[in-house]
């Protein structure tokens, strides 16, 4: 075949490696990663963390060892060999361009090899010759609740199973997690994983990008230094949306440094969010009585953190700006709903359904209650007394 269907093929195929290495977001919803094609090898990450990551890294670098070779065995299948430097159509093996070649292909046929014998080695002894499990056999204390690297592993996945930990998406192959003690970034290949208690964590950066220029939509991340204290664990960095970053400080269980040089910009959604809770504190206040009083035990039925104080009740006159009043189809109705939302979560709730092109009427326009649809403006959101 010609040398340009070469190109093109070589092109489509580094393509295609990206993608597989590094899948975009429509390569993960469509489930063309290794992750999904092999998920009934890798076992499942809620019910055994550690040992899934053990073997979806390994997988990971079986797979990712065998894209070279595989270029190069279809290659030969498919196209001619051209090698610069011969005579009357010869190619010349001792030219240097056919030495790199041949230096290429031992290369692509010794990885795989190299890399199953390394995956053999590790699973020996149930895994303990892998680097991960190495890595959390620095955790262990001896005779104590936390002997091996195994009990440490039971007691990562016992609170990842839990529904109070932190998972927060850095890219397409990272992630944070973070439960009642560990903090742990996972890799394609690796893992990082610190113990709370024995860490510090400092946000030395911060950088800004704009999303849409019409739209002034700007996204900020903040770039945290994880820094263990315990002798052969090395430090890593983890970088967040800042949007992210209270849900992170809110499951860390020591405060995050955070260096004079970082500045958090307040987003669009944060800046209502405030005007709204300001107007609603210039609202009556609703009382509950008997049955109708929140229990302390209840929580917001959003955010599943705050305990509910507000509650939707019709104060609006139904009229425009002019005091004309409003068709039926515009009116405020009644919302029977009993409290079951903070401010916050109604806040935000509010802001979601605006258009979001016309950020300066959001606040006179009107929303349904999450729950009922009936439909509400911001002089109907009461704090509870």
């Amino acid at each position: 075949m010609s040398q340009e269907s070469a190109i093109v093929f070589t092109i489509f195929y580094a393509l295609l490696c990206f993608c597989i290495v590094y899948p975009s977001t429509e390569f993960v919803s469509a489930g063309l990663t290794v992750d999904h094609v092999f998920s009934s090898t890798l076992g499942s990450e809620a019910m055994s963390f550690v040992q899934h990551h053990i073997r979806r890294t390994s997988l990971n670098l079986m797979v990712h060892s065998l894209l070279p070779v595989m270029y190069i065995r279809v290659y030969f299948m498919q196209f001619d060999q051209q090698s610069a430097g011969g005579t009357d159509g010869e190619p010349d093996p001792y030219s240097p361009l056919a030495l790199v070649w041949k230096g290429l292909i031992v290369a692509a046929v010794l990885l795989p090899g190299l890399v199953a014998g390394a995956i053999y080695y590790w699973s020996r002894k149930g895994w303990e010759n892998h680097p991960i499990a190495k890595r959390l056999a620095l955790f262990s204390d001896g005779n104590g609740q936390l002997p091996d690297w195994k009990a440490v592993a039971a007691n990562i996945n016992s609170e990842y199973r839990r529904d109070d930990k932190v998972v927060i998406r850095m890219n397409p192959v990272s992630r944070v997690v973070v439960t009642e003690s560990w903090i742990i970034k996972t890799g394609p290949y690796w893992i990082n994983i610190a113990k709370q208690d024995d860490t510090a964590l400092i946000a030395y950066k911060s950088d800004t990008h704009d999303v849409s220029q019409e739209a002034f939509e700007t996204v900020q991340y903040v770039n945290i230094a994880v820094k263990p204290t315990r002798p052969g664990i090395r430090e890593f960095s983890i970088r967040i949306n800042a949007l992210d970053f209270k849900d992170l400080q809110d499951r860390i269980n020591r405060p995050i440094t955070i260096l004079s040089s970082v500045k958090f910009h307040r987003s669009v959604l944060e800046r209502f969010v405030d005007v709204f809770k300001e107007q609603v504190s210039h609202n009556p206040t609703y009382r509950l009585e008997g049955n109708a009083a929140v229990d302390s035990a209840d929580s917001c039925f959003a955010c599943m953190q705050a305990q509910p104080n507000i509650k939707i009740q019709k104060n609006c006159l139904d009229v425009d700006e002019a005091g004309v009043p409003l068709p039926e189809a515009q009116c405020c109705q009644v919302c029977n709903c009993r409290p079951m939302w903070c401010i916050d979560c109604v806040a935000k709730w509010f802001a979601s359904r605006q258009n979001q092109s016309e950020r300066e009427s959001w606040l006179q326009q009107k929303c349904t209650c999450p729950m009922c649809r009936a439909r509400f403006c911001v002089l109907d959101v009461c704090y509870i007394e």
